[in-house]
């Protein structure tokens, strides 16, 4: 992973720029000391064999000298594994020629791009929000996409940013129950609809589904409850095409992985 001579690394930090990091052979707890975010990203090729090493070494320092530098390398070894997975995935979806080739041309494709990436530097984001992110990505950037659908793409990419992953999903169970017909349109309680929901996910926390439940009617992503009774699936147009792009991108990448392996 670490070679002796000096390694090359570049990144373009902006349209217009591109800088080249030279980083010379040293200590791994030095880069992990004074980390530079463009050359972790380049250097954690294989995150997992990097931090067991790495972990190892500083935890027999004692945990003075482990506790700071080991939050660091461990946000950076889970941020290398995404970005890296999330290069895969497009390079994927390029070749199989359901991504634009061109999509950073393209001001909102180009704008979605950056701002996925600085969500993942910055936020750290879970599994759950990480997918509906892409999901949108995608829907900003296909192929044959006309411009309607590019703009919906990103203004949904835009809503899907300030979701939590509770709100993602109570919004996946309640699309869940309208596609298999477990909820019917008739109208029924606000609170049969929260205590349906929560039993869906599991936890049964109904005070949990009503907390995302203020917060999807806010994005139009459900209807409003009206006079305490509310149609069995509430949601929007809006939130159906939400639901339905992160489908789509489950269903893109599974077709792409296996055409790639036949």
């Amino acid at each position: 992973m670490f070679r002796k001579e000096p390694v090359s690394l570049k990144y373009n930090s902006s349209m217009n720029d591109d800088s080249t990091y030279i980083i010379k052979s040293r200590d791994l707890a030095e880069i992990i000391k004074n980390p530079d975010k463009n050359a972790i990203a380049e250097l954690l090729e294989d995150p997992g064999a990097v931090i067991a090493a790495a972990l190892t070494d500083l935890l027999t320092s004692g945990p003075v000298a482990f506790f700071a530098p080991g939050i660091r390398i461990a946000q950076a070894a889970f941020k290398g594994e995404t970005f890296r997975q999330l290069g895969a995935e497009v390079k994927l979806l390029r070749a199989k020629g359901i991504l634009t080739q061109d999509f950073e041309r393209n001001k909102s494709g180009y704008q979605t791009w950056v701002e996925l990436l600085t969500i993942i530097d910055e936020d750290t984001p879970d599994e759950g929000r990480l997918e509906a992110l892409k999901a949108m990505f995608l829907a900003s950037n296909k192929i044959n996409a006309t411009d309607g659908e590019l703009v919906l793409g990103y203004q949904l990419f835009q809503i899907a940013k300030r979701l939590s992953s509770n709100e993602l999903l109570v919004l996946k169970a309640a699309f869940e129950l309208q596609e298999s017909n477990e909820i019917t349109i008739s109208p029924m309680s606000q609170r049969e609809w929260v205590n349906t929901v929560a039993k869906r996910l599991g936890h049964n926390l109904t005070a949990l589904v009503r907390h995302a439940e203020k917060i999807l009617v806010d994005a139009e992503l459900i209807d409003q409850a009206n006079n305490y009774t509310v149609q069995g699936h509430r949601l929007t147009d809006l939130g159906m095409t939400f639901c339905k792009n992160i489908k789509t991108y489950r269903v893109e990448i599974d077709r792409a992985k296996i055409k790639s392996s036949a």
